[in-house]
């Protein structure tokens, strides 16, 4: 006869083992458990089959003992039967092996939170995912306006459009704060509780919703300060909604809802993730499956619940308006228009940072392509190493002389051939940035191209196409409008020459214009900054004031000034003088260290 180990040596296992462990009990051995411990190896054991059902009678809802037993255990079975029990002569081990015995763990673990409900989280874990109670449906809300307006009958139909459109407003926003508690209440709650008991610890909740909870609070706190109290007074007056009564609110828009930022910024790199997890990763695949199954999730897919935020933040305007489009007051109209405009604007700041984002990734993978700077031979290992310090090229560095929201771009790229001088022709690669022309050469046993001519800037660059079709010159000046280097370029094609003088033409009249218009808002911070008379002073005297630094924001902009004299003998102006100046112009602005 076969034996079988001690009864607290066993470990439990099947659908109600796992409801002990999953919700912290532990094993308790029973009388009998704890007798058959002091019998020698060998000695008088427990018959197998009272040996597994005795763990489960605490559950049992039948008073017989087979009502204890559910009947996944049994299919449990045949994986022991096969191998010959647990001292019999099984398969050695296998990374194959694991996965199945995780798949199946994890099987299990899923079945249990559907009989049983998801596990109660850590009271810190709840509060940071925004995990309600189990029982908490959200807000209520009155299947249609007309409930709280009992003449709505004498109402026009043209303010019962109105009232229409504005109880889309409230409704839309429960809706959209219930499904966003699915991917916290479910599909985090479920993944961190997995994680508790050793699976899926690969996948990151907090890259896959770390940022949703901040979007929950922002909703909760609009809900209640905003549209709550709206429809309070609506329930309790039983007058129709006022839309102005909500201007506050949309007002300060942006301040609200300052987590969708990086929401959008972070969404293209989440919905990869998730993908990614989806097809490499087959537990978590079958976790996904179970949670757009379960019936808290409405069918909803993970992908659509990770689009929901983005789509939510751009449909206000549209709500909004069509509020606007039944209001034919004057009193609402003006209020909803600041609303609309509030909100866009708010919605155009988003799109600014998502280009700025997508622009910077893109420089990076550019900047990525580049590698050693080696534009000069130094002829001693002791020159080389003094060289070594101003021989790096950071590409993703700010732009000189523009605003920082202007990001370094790659325009053009591609093979040609360049002539110096008398020298033969060099097969390089050019990178055509928004501000800057590399020269590069191809490493064959690397992937990064070598930089071997200094850069050129294209403010100093001039263009001038050649009699041969395929060829134009590169001139880079010198400060004094002098050449610096030239260099014949030599393209595959008539239509490349063409392409690479367009590109970089209209890269240099878009940084002129950049320069332009930083110059108009240095100016008009210097007018603002400086009193009438003051102006004068500065208009008469032979110096120009230029600014240290600017944020760009209107009127909080900071603006600390600098005299510079002009004129040839600029260099041999007296020092004391222009401190005087300096120092008077900076008191003027109101300016510090």
């Amino acid at each position: 006869m076969q034996g079988f180990d001690p009864p607290t040596q066993r470990p439990f296992q099947g659908l109600v083992a796992s409801r002990i462990e999953t919700y912290g009990g532990g094993y308790r051995a029973s009388a009998q458990g704890t007798a058959g411990n002091l019998f020698a190896r060998g000695g008088p054991v427990l018959d197998p089959s009272r040996r597994r059902l005795q763990g489960y009678a605490p559950f049992a809802k039948g008073c017989g003992p087979a009502r204890g037993l559910s009947p996944l255990r049994w299919r449990e079975l045949e994986p022991e039967k096969r191998h010959g029990g647990h001292f019999g002569a099984g398969p050695p081990y296998s990374p194959k092996l694991k996965e199945v015995t995780k798949a199946h763990e994890l099987e299990v673990r899923l079945h249990t939170f559907s009989m049983f409900g998801m596990p109660r989280l850590p009271p810190e874990d709840r509060r940071h995912w925004e995990i309600g109670e189990a029982s908490d449906s959200g807000e209520a809300i009155e299947k249609s306006w007309k409930e709280l307006v009992p003449g709505h009958k004498d109402m026009s139909r043209e303010l019962c459009h109105q009232q229409e459109a504005l109880w889309e407003l409230l409704t839309t926003e429960l809706i959209y704060v219930r499904k966003l508690k699915i991917m916290t209440d479910l599909l985090a709650s479920g993944l961190l509780n997995l994680q508790r008991v050793g699976l899926l610890t690969e996948v990151s909740a907090e890259t896959l919703f770390g940022n949703v909870p901040s979007l929950i609070r922002a909703h909760r706190s609009f809900w209640e300060e905003v549209l709550g109290p709206s429809l309070e007074e609506m329930r309790a007056s039983g007058q129709p909604l006022d839309p102005v009564s909500l201007q506050n609110g949309f007002l300060m828009f942006s301040q609200r809802f300052q987590p969708y930022v990086l929401y959008c910024l972070r969404v293209k790199q989440t919905m990869a993730y998730a993908r990614e997890q989806q097809d490499n990763n087959p537990l978590f695949h079958t976790f996904v499956q179970w949670c757009e199954k379960h019936k808290r999730s409405g069918r909803q897919m993970l992908g659509d619940l990770l689009i929901k935020p983005h789509q939510r933040i751009t449909k206000y305007p549209l709500l909004l308006q069509a509020v606007l489009k039944r209001s034919p007051e004057a009193r609402a109209q003006e209020a909803l228009n600041a609303m609309i405009a509030a909100v866009e604007s708010f919605l155009r700041h988003i799109n600014k940072q998502v280009r700025q984002g997508e622009e910077q990734e893109s420089l990076v993978a550019a900047a990525e392509r580049i590698g050693p700077y080696e534009v000069l031979e130094p002829s001693s290992e002791e020159v080389e190493k003094n060289l070594r310090p101003f021989s790096t090229l950071d590409l993703t560095s700010p732009v000189l002389g523009v605003a920082p929201e202007h990001t370094r771009q790659l325009l053009l790229e591609g093979p040609v051939r360049v002539k110096e001088g008398r020298e033969g022709k060099l097969d390089v690669y050019l990178f055509l940035f928004s501000d800057v022309l590399l020269v590069t050469k191809r490493q064959r046993r690397a992937d990064k191209a070598k930089v071997i001519r200094p850069p050129l800037m294209l403010e100093k660059l001039v263009c001038q196409p050649l009699r041969d079709p395929s060829s134009f010159l590169l001139i880079h000046l010198t400060e004094f409008q002098c050449v610096s280097s030239a260099l014949t370029v030599h393209c595959p094609s008539p239509a490349d020459r063409a392409r690479w003088l367009e590109k970089t033409q209209q890269a240099q009249a878009q940084a002129e214009c950049r320069g332009i218009r930083r110059v108009k808002h240095r100016s008009a911070l210097r007018e603002r900054a400086l009193q009438p008379g003051q102006r004068n002073q500065c208009a008469d005297s032979r110096s120009v004031c230029t600014e240290g630094h600017w944020d760009g924001e209107g009127s909080d902009a900071l603006c600390l000034v600098g005299w510079v004299g002009k004129g040839p003998g600029r260099a041999g102006g007296a020092y004391a003088e222009k401190t005087s100046q300096r120092s008077s112009c900076l008191s003027t602005t109101g300016g510090g260290t």
